[in-house]
């Protein structure tokens, strides 16, 4: 399966495609999804697909974190709803 695709004529990747597009651990961004922090994705077969514009905010929470030592929940409260 690919790991980027079109849904209703948006662009959407897959958490594990943009796990390996930033080079992290898919396990991280699974939290930063069930947190609530990358929009509402879309099941497709086995796995969850997220708009590509939310990919933005994956990098800002992945800069947060590395370069601030943020944790999730403080980088929650920071981006709010």
């Amino acid at each position: 399966m690919s790991r980027f695709l079109e849904i209703r004529g948006e662009a959407f990747v897959t958490l594990a495609g943009a796990a390996e597009c930033y080079r992290v651990e898919l396990v991280w961004v699974e939290q930063v999804y069930a947190a609530g922090l990358l929009g509402r994705g879309e099941r497709v077969g086995e796995a969850i697909a997220i708009a590509v514009a939310e990919l933005d905010r994956l990098a800002v929470l992945l800069r947060w974190q590395r370069h601030h030592g943020l944790d999730l929940e403080t980088a929650a409260a920071l981006l709010g709803p």
